[in-house]
């Protein structure tokens, strides 16, 4: 598996943007991270709490599947052309409306979010259209090494931030379920702290998907949807500047028609580092001495919804 992370701070109105792509045989499987502060930050206002904030928790914005834009990584820049957020200085969406103005800061482009979704590839509006795409990675055309990963939607979820903490890790895991059949777990994916920002925060983590296997990874676990280790054992006992994904140690399934439940949390914890050696590093493809990590929950919200596949 190998996994790429891009960091950077744009525009004097401060957004953040984290990207987390991991790439396992047939797949390509990216995570994202878009951070909206309420103002720039400074050295002291960045560890400042104002007395009149809300208290200090993650509170949960949206939890959807939207869809996928058409053309996967269709920017210049090789980003998804949504969502994508008003500012200033946005070269990837810089203007909306007939006559185009500028995309106001405050302003979102995003996939529209459904309930209803479509197995199979297809015309079938209104059930999981977007981009044509069907849902199920075994027959939507996601067929082997080196063949880029279909997504049928996006896994988009948001909160806004209140607690401060920019130095704890950005931890989210995402299973989604068939009855007691798991169709995609995304394990733990770690998108490092914060750092220096102003808070309150809204923060955007989103990922292209569909669900199950595809051709020749039926066997788990850590098969198709179900990730395994993405840089992890850990070299260093500190945040990797390419981020990193705990296994899920899940067998996906093939999705079938019927309800799924997407479940869903997102914490900010405190990493703890161990360090392992021979088979514990060399069974992972990792050099020995490695380091494993164990994470104490600092704040932590759910943010679970279902979807029908048809």
């Amino acid at each position: 598996m190998k996994m790429h992370r891009q960091v950077s701070m744009l525009s004097s109105l401060a957004l953040a943007a984290t990207g987390l792509c991991s790439q396992a045989g047939a797949s390509t499987q990216t995570h994202h991270r878009l951070m909206l502060p309420a103002a720039p930050a400074t050295a002291d206002s960045a560890a400042r709490h104002p007395e009149t904030s809300p208290p200090l928790q993650l509170i949960s914005l949206q939890a959807n599947l939207t869809q996928a834009y058409p053309t996967v990584a269709a920017n210049a820049d090789g980003s998804d052309v949504w969502p994508c957020f008003g500012r200033s200085n946005n070269i990837d969406c810089a203007f909306i409306g007939n006559p185009p103005v500028p995309f106001p800061r405050g302003g979102i482009a995003m996939g529209r979010p459904a309930y209803s979704w479509a197995l199979e590839n297809g015309n079938i509006l209104g059930f999981g259209l977007g981009n044509g795409i069907g849902c199920d990675a075994l027959t939507n055309g996601t067929v082997g090494l080196g063949v880029l990963y279909k997504p049928c939607g996006q896994i988009f979820t948001s909160f806004e931030d209140d607690t401060g903490d920019s130095t704890d890790d950005l931890l989210q895991r995402v299973v989604v379920r068939q009855g007691k059949n798991i169709i995609y777990d995304s394990g733990i994916v770690d998108f490092g702290p914060a750092g220096p920002i102003k808070y309150p925060v809204d923060v955007v983590l989103f990922g292209d998907a569909n669900f199950g296997f595809w051709p020749g990874a039926q066997d788990g676990p850590n098969n198709g949807n179900c990730s395994g280790n993405v840089d992890y054992p850990l070299s260093a006992p500190t945040f990797p500047a390419t981020g990193y994904v705990v296994e899920s140690s899940s067998t996906c399934q093939e999705p079938g028609p019927g309800p799924a439940t997407f479940i869903t949390f997102t914490e900010l914890a405190t990493p703890q580092y161990k360090q392992v050696t021979g088979t514990a590093c060399t069974s992972k493809g990792v050099a020995s001495p490695c380091f494993t990590v164990k994470f104490t929950k600092r704040y932590e919200i759910h943010q679970d919804f279902n979807i029908f596949l048809l």
